[in-house]
């Protein structure tokens, strides 16, 4: 059996195997385990959950309903996401869209809208952010006087005193073995998890790009790839890549897309390095060659669809 339920923290709909369920159903195990393919093999398999003999992290979840097979587990998943979906759209003011959309479609996909109902949402979902740190400030300044400075953007920094006492971004291998050491204590950690997931950003890429380009200096960036192939070495087994999915989940991003978007942005260092250097280098019009790099993820240029900058996490 499988269960489909939405992790709290998170707000992750996720289908799981039902023996990671506590006798409440309202706790579940989940792996520890960095790639997304494992987790998934590991929901398929109903493996037990525990790994040398220690029982995987218990999270609180919400629990929704069970399915005798992965694939219809898979398909109430979606089912799922999408009610929320159209609450989200309900609750932030676009019904008049939904009942475009229901005459338009049965099923009422966001992947059918015309272009103009797309540049209507992301125009809404910018006005309801903006109006949100216009009431957030107001509040702030209500109840502690007004000693606080407008609303930050959604890619605007923390303070510079908080960024040089955590030493970012690492420059050389001995900036990484030094962080590392020092994420072994949970009180850093948390530091460090706080700084990052201030660092704003609205939509996965963006806090991811937020993130990293505070963290790595593109230099260093392109002597890693995910699993450490080839003569990389593999930014997955770092302490501090746990701490940056921390810091994403904190800015709703969960930790399937996070890794996913660490992985692009490793992979394009090379195109981000062909850019800047001419730049650097050349002058007053020098023009940028037209350089495109071959990835390890693949060979495709960074491109990102409508579909992606609405993939809203519930």
């Amino acid at each position: 059996m499988y269960a489909i339920v939405t992790f709290q923290d998170s707000d992750e709909v996720m289908v799981v195997a039902s023996n990671w369920l506590s006798l409440d159903k309202k706790q579940c195990y989940w792996p520890p385990f960095k790639s997304s393919e494992k987790c998934t093999e590991a929901v398929q398999n109903r493996i037990k959950p525990e790994t040398g003999g220690k029982p995987w992290e218990k999270l609180n979840i919400t629990f929704h309903r069970e399915n005798v097979t992965f694939e219809k587990a898979k398909e109430g998943q979606k089912e799922i996401k999408d009610q929320k979906e159209r609450s989200y759209l309900l609750a932030t003011g676009f019904p008049g869209l939904l009942k475009r959309q229901r005459l338009e479609s049965p099923q009422g996909s966001t992947s059918r809208m015309s272009a103009e109902d797309k540049v209507e949402i992301l125009q809404m979902l910018t006005d309801i952010k903006s109006t949100a740190q216009e009431n957030s400030t107001m509040l702030k300044k209500l109840l502690g006087g007004n000693t606080v400075s407008e609303a930050p953007s959604s890619t605007c920094l923390p303070s510079k005193g908080i960024k040089v006492n955590l030493q970012l971004p690492l420059r050389t291998f001995e900036d990484v073995a030094r962080i590392e050491r020092e994420l072994n204590t949970a009180t850093t950690r948390k530091k460090y998890v706080k700084y990052l997931s201030g660092l704003g950003g609205f939509m996965a890429k963006d806090v991811n790009k937020n993130i990293m380009q505070q963290v790595l200096t593109d230099d260093l960036a392109k002597e890693f790839n995910w699993q450490g192939r080839g003569d990389k070495k593999a930014f997955s087994h770092l302490i501090l890549t746990d701490v940056i999915r921390d810091a994403a989940v904190k800015r709703s991003v969960n930790r399937v897309d996070c890794e996913t978007e660490i992985k692009k942005y490793l992979s394009y260092t090379a195109d981000r390095l062909s850019r800047k250097r001419p730049r650097e280098q050349g002058g007053p019009g020098f023009e940028i060659p037209n350089v495109i790099s071959t990835s390890m993820m693949d060979n495709q240029p960074e491109k990102y669809t409508f579909e992606d900058m609405f993939d809203l996490t519930f």
